[in-house]
């Protein structure tokens, strides 16, 4: 199905969210809820907005939304070892 980029009413606030169109009439956004699109836009028409963003002036320093800070865990992280000591011993029987 084709996703699209959609400007519709959140409380009464214009919000933009990511849709498709299951059947005619009847739009549904990318968390499950039900959408009425006041203008929308396909996303494969979108992708050449992309490229003058990125050669902006100003863009390699603009603030990150997942900004990561300290070190990257090794690639042989093993998350089960980590918590291993937070979850409860189960004993098992034979």
């Amino acid at each position: 199905m084709t996703q699209y980029l959609i400007l519709h009413k959140v409380r009464g606030e214009p919000s933009f969210d990511c849709a498709e169109e299951i059947e005619p009439g009847m739009w549904i956004t990318n968390s499950g809820y039900r959408a009425y699109p006041f203008l929308k836009w396909e996303f494969d028409s979108l992708i050449g907005l992309m490229s003058p963003v990125e050669n902006s002036p100003g863009w390699a320093n603009w603030p990150d939304h997942f900004q990561v800070q300290g070190e990257k865990p090794p690639s042989n992280f093993n998350i089960m070892e980590a918590i291993s000591g937070l979850l409860p011993k189960i004993r098992r029987r034979v």
